[in-house]
């Protein structure tokens, strides 16, 4: 008798502690600017969409690396339990945990800078198992980790559970796109700057043709999200709508989730999509990625200022 999935969703990525800044201008070389507002997160993509997606209902796992036992390695322990998402230990800790520190300013200008020292190392000896014992695989496909998101893509495929591809907006990556012709992709979700909106045709028919997923999502900003779908060549446009924005760190993690809930209670690509693009929207007028403040060091500490006003969030990490 064949056993019943152990999860709705299980997520692959690195798993690492964020700091995410806010200043009015992004500064010139040798240059500074004083903060405004910061707050704490998760990072990559892959942990967020497991703890928005456990927020949606679904019970979640994530395989990442190991973090480290100092206070932000605490504090994103914390965040995953507080979530309910499940993340099996695997592995040495190590002595720090892997951190990103991430700019945004007023005019839309987002810089990150990551310290992912021996994540590479943890992910390879993770326990990928979890993977093929869910619905619905989660793979984030970012160029840094891609040779083991195509291990981790083979072991879904082996257990025939389908998957949603995430590249993080980084090119297609030999080894992935090797992996994802022997699996069921249900979806690959990119993005592009909103000034590139020309292109974004182009790079979904790429990665229909490339990955062969059901659908080819890109991501927009304030533009919205595109689909194209396989078969018919579906062309789908959700677009945006105005909201007052806090942060965009982790908007396209909660698109993923969405977009993965919705797929898991049977709605179609349109459906799905919409409801994916109002998961992502709402997520920029929150913090609901943010580490809780009694476990995060008191020099990462979330502060609560007013927001700004901008046309709409990028559904980006």
């Amino acid at each position: 008798m064949t056993a019943l999935p152990a999860w709705d969703l299980a997520c692959f990525s690195y798993l690492a502690h964020a700091q995410i800044l806010h200043v009015a201008r992004y500064p010139a070389a040798d240059r500074g600017a004083p903060v405004d507002r910061s707050r704490t997160s998760l990072a990559g993509d892959g942990p967020i969409t497991a703890t928005v997606a456990s927020s949606l209902g679904l019970r979640t796992v994530l395989v990442s690396n190991a973090v480290g036992d100092d206070l932000t390695g605490q504090a994103v322990t914390a965040q995953l339990h507080a979530s309910r998402v499940e993340a099996p230990l695997c592995g040495r800790r190590p002595a720090a945990t892997p951190h990103l520190t991430v700019i945004t300013d007023a005019l839309g200008t987002r810089t990150w800078f990551a310290d992912l020292a021996h994540v590479h190392d943890s992910l390879h000896h993770a326990d990928k198992s979890p993977l093929a014992r869910a619905r619905l695989a989660y793979i984030d496909c970012y160029t840094v980790i891609a040779p083991l998101a195509a291990r981790a893509i083979d072991t879904a495929a082996t257990a025939n559970v389908p998957l949603l591809l995430n590249l993080g907006n980084d090119p297609i990556h030999p080894a992935v796109a090797d992996a994802a012709l022997r699996a069921t992709v249900l979806a690959v979700q990119t993005g592009l700057p909103e000034d590139q909106i020309d292109q974004a045709d182009p790079l979904a028919r790429d990665t229909l043709e490339r990955l062969r997923p059901q659908a080819a999502i890109v991501t927009l900003g304030a533009h919205g999200a595109i689909a194209l779908t396989r078969g018919r060549g579906t062309r789908l446009h959700v677009p945006a709508r105005q909201v007052r924005v806090t942060d965009t760190h982790g908007a396209g993690a909660a698109f993923s989730a969405a977009l993965a809930a919705a797929y898991l209670d049977g709605h179609d690509q349109a459906a799905a999509l919409d409801r994916a693009c109002a998961a992502g929207t709402a997520h920029c007028t929150t913090s609901s990625a943010t580490v809780p403040a009694s476990t995060a060091p008191t020099a990462c500490a979330a502060v609560t200022l007013p927001r700004e006003e901008v046309p709409l969030c990028s559904p980006t990490t």
